[in-house]
């Protein structure tokens, strides 16, 4: 049997402990507020694994808590305690494993198509890379998320990209950007229906207008926030919320300080404290308590206001954080002024203004360092956006020569279609040419032939026996060879009336005038001559024929024989 370790002993009985804690004060919840987002006892183990961060059990309590959200399929908790392990790996600022896990989250919710969670999620990363002072990789990876959701078109997605490009301006001082994309992002958020980050982009609006000393707009800024606050805690299944509201209340607390309505500013100190003890936000802590000491000042709790401060001063000393330090020593320094105490007020005007010549100059060169980090990223950017354009176009180009070539190559291959089908239909044309010719051929010798055996008495008419004649005439090369052949030659070779050779002509041929006819014995005659006599040229055959030009040729063989005589001879010569 396997024994185990004292420590493992240990590890075990603390994991029980804390579900027994977990198991009560879910069952508390339960009975007061019938529980939080659908589920006491996931909201009371998570308040509990972030109590635990810093201890070894966290990730054991995560594991279960996650386990029991995929199991009833609680969304808002399944999203909680994947989430949770960027905040781990932000206390122990482990960068290299927040942004493995951010990375593989980011990739999880663009395979569930979860736009929400996804930016959500996604502007973690730059947020944490700010509070690292990783300005410039904070910017790159805003980017990236804000082309990602401009490429797809998601509109939760630019909201977030905005709020968090005001966060970035707001890191470095640019008031006007960041209060342009605070403005733009709260529209967004309002449009979407995300309360939660409407009341964040305005606590935001509301440091900026603080900044410039607008106590009527921030006051009337406040005023707007409670409702986006109640709004979301409804939407949550949830009686408060009490980071927003200490938020609120700590926002509208700094108002009234400003403004020295030291009535006011008590209510609002007390509903701050009030929602604090509720749940003790370790991010506003330190915010939280400079406040309180500027309401002492307010107050005259002077010693109280030492106290706080002097606390502030220690912890900045120790974060090395020489902005935080200019602002508590001069605030101290303001609070010994009005003790009367004026050599330690002296004391730490002179802590001030080092602390603030060593955070201005800090705070100078980071911002040059950041500025010309951008300003080289961004010409490398444009640089490949060069490249990128001339290789988008040489691929187009290319794209339009294949293009272009492919459809050289289809109509060069219709083109031989087209002709090789061209050739057989004329070569087909020929053939009936020759079979037509050749049958009318032999009619007409079976037609001399009845006419040379019937008997003396037979009938045979006036216009027929006229036309045999006329067509025994034109058989006559010389004769057919004339340029001019009209009735009128016709009937002075034939010692007949010019009106009877027409009517014969017309009577035989279905109403063809003379000229028509001549016309066609000597395309006939042409033929042949194509035929047999291939030394002869185009122009020769239709001097032999009888056409005085080359062009009346050329339209009567095509009339007769659907082809010109150059096509014709080509075909009988490849043939």
């Amino acid at each position: 049997m396997k024994l185990f370790g004292k420590a493992e002993v240990m590890r075990k009985y603390k994991i029980v402990f804390f579900m027994v804690v977990v198991s009560l004060v879910a069952g508390r919840l339960s009975a007061n507020q019938g529980g939080y987002f659908g589920d006491s006892t996931l909201y009371a183990l998570s308040m509990q694994m972030y109590d635990s961060i810093r201890s070894s059990v966290f990730l054991e309590l995560r594991q279960c808590g996650l386990q029991r959200a995929e199991a009833i399929r609680n969304a808002h908790f399944d999203y909680v305690f994947r989430v949770a392990l960027l905040s781990y790996y932000e206390v122990r600022k482990e960068k290299e494993e927040y942004r493995q896990a951010c990375d593989r989250l980011v990739r999880y919710y663009q395979e569930m198509d979860e736009d929400s969670l996804l930016y959500e999620t996604w502007g973690r990363l730059p947020d944490c890379l700010l509070k690292w002072g990783d300005y410039v990789e904070a910017v790159l990876s805003l980017r990236e998320m804000s082309a990602y959701a401009q490429r797809h078109n998601h509109p939760i997605g630019m909201a977030i990209s905005h709020f968090y490009f005001a966060q970035c301006y707001l890191n470095n001082g640019q008031l006007d950007e960041a209060e342009r994309h605070y403005r733009c992002a709260m529209g967004c958020f309002a449009d979407l229906d995300v309360p939660g980050k409407v009341a964040r982009c305005g606590f935001n609006l509301i440091s900026i207008l603080l900044v410039r000393n607008d106590w009527a707009g921030a006051l009337a800024l406040s005023d707007s926030l409670p409702c986006h606050i109640r709004s979301w805690e409804q939407k949550k299944g949830i009686a408060v919320n009490p980071v927003l509201r200490v938020q609120q209340a700590m926002y509208r607390l700094k108002i009234f300080i400003n403004m020295k309505d030291a009535k006011a500013a008590a209510v609002q100190r007390d509903s701050m404290l009030y929602y604090n003890k509720v749940y003790a936000d370790a991010s506003q802590q330190e915010e939280l308590q400079y406040t309180l000491a500027r309401y002492e000042r307010l107050v005259g709790n002077y010693s109280e206001a030492d106290r706080i401060l002097k606390m502030l001063v220690d912890y900045s000393l120790q974060q090395n954080n020489h902005s935080r330090i200019a602002r508590y020593c001069r605030t101290l320094a303001e609070v010994k002024r009005l003790e009367n105490l004026s050599a330690e007020a002296a004391e730490y005007f002179h802590l001030y203004a080092l602390a603030a010549d060593s955070s201005l100059m800090t705070n100078s060169n980071l911002r040059l360092e950041r500025i010309t980090k951008l300003f080289r990223l961004n010409e490398l950017e444009q640089e490949k956006r060069v490249v990128q354009a001339e290789h988008k176009k040489a691929c187009v180009l290319v794209v339009c020569i294949a293009v272009v070539s492919v459809m050289i190559f289809l109509i060069c291959l219709l083109l031989m279609v087209h002709f090789y089908r061209l050739r057989r239909k004329n070569r087909e044309l020929v053939e009936r040419i020759r079979s037509q010719e050749e049958a009318e051929e032999r009619a007409m010798e079976a037609c001399t032939f009845v006419e040379t055996v019937l008997p003396k008495g037979g009938e045979v008419s006036r216009e027929k026996q006229l036309f045999r004649q006329i067509q025994m005439l034109l058989s006559d090369e010389k004769v057919l060879s004339r340029p001019r052949l009209g009735r009128d030659e016709l009937a002075a070779l034939l010692n007949t009336n010019r009106t009877y050779v027409a009517e014969a002509i017309s009577t035989c041929t279905q109403g063809k005038s003379v000229s028509l006819f001549v016309a066609e014995m000597r395309v006939k005659r042409a033929r042949r001559l194509l035929d047999q006599h291939t030394e002869m040229s185009l122009e020769e055959i239709g001097m032999a024929c009888g056409f005085q030009s080359q062009s009346t040729f050329t339209k009567y063989y095509r009339n007769y024989y659907d082809i010109t005589p150059g096509e014709y001879r080509k075909l009988v010569g490849s043939k």
